[in-house]
């Protein structure tokens, strides 16, 4: 009766572990998973409301890797919570990691988040002075899903933003830093220094690839 028992024990815990996972992976380690979801344990979340969906290692991890020469690392996470109400959410971020802890970058929907911040007035009128007219550029951005050539342009604005001088990106940055956005300044100044410092990532989320070999390379 015992050895029985014993079987039945063993073929649960068999059966258990070969069920298949609703989470998807998509070439993230089992290492950056585990840190991640310590983050988010920390913070509200907890592991009865936290629900895994989707892991995905970006490409643009490997393209800006290469331009400065050390890891980049950049992963997409879907998960579900679960709220109070018994309802759930699902929600999506995208974290960075370097060589240490991952940091996380986004938490919000950086489509409209970037749809918002060329709309602006306030920053309209900071890059007044500069080659980019942001109200044009916004048409560009509305016309980009259908229209190459207007894709091109988002782009070029995209990634010219690395090329400008220190002092002028301390200036934008501080101006940014004060304009009235409809995003919190976090987010505001979060989807800047993704201009500045990986561009790459930022055409990923927005267009979903990073072929970029414009002028601003």
């Amino acid at each position: 009766m015992k050895a029985v028992g014993m079987i039945f024990a063993l073929l649960v815990i068999f059966v258990g572990c070969s069920e298949p996972s609703n989470v998807r992976n998509e070439n993230v380690d089992v290492v950056y998973q585990k840190r991640i979801e310590a983050l988010l344990l920390k913070g509200h979340h907890s592991s009865h409301s936290y629900e895994p969906l989707v892991w995905k290692k970006l490409h643009s991890s490997e393209v800006v890797s290469k331009r400065i020469g050390k890891r980049a690392l950049f992963i997409q996470h879907r998960f579900r919570e679960k709220n109070i109400y018994k309802g759930s959410l699902e929600k999506e971020s995208v974290y960075f990691i370097g060589d240490g802890t991952p940091s996380l970058m986004f938490d919000f929907d950086v489509k409209k988040a970037f749809d918002a911040f060329i709309s602006n007035p306030t920053i309209q009128k900071l890059f007044a002075s500069s080659i980019w007219n942001l109200e044009s550029l916004h048409v560009n951005y509305q016309q980009s899903a259908s229209n190459k050539a207007s894709k091109e342009v988002v782009k070029d604005f995209i990634y010219s933003i690395r090329h400008y001088s220190k002092e002028d990106l301390s200036y934008l940055e501080e101006e940014i830093s004060k304009a009235y956005m409809p995003l919190s300044i976090a987010n505001t100044m979060a989807l800047f220094m993704s201009m500045r410092l990986f561009p790459e990532l930022l055409e990923e989320l927005l267009f979903d690839e990073v072929i970029y070999t414009g002028t601003y390379k």
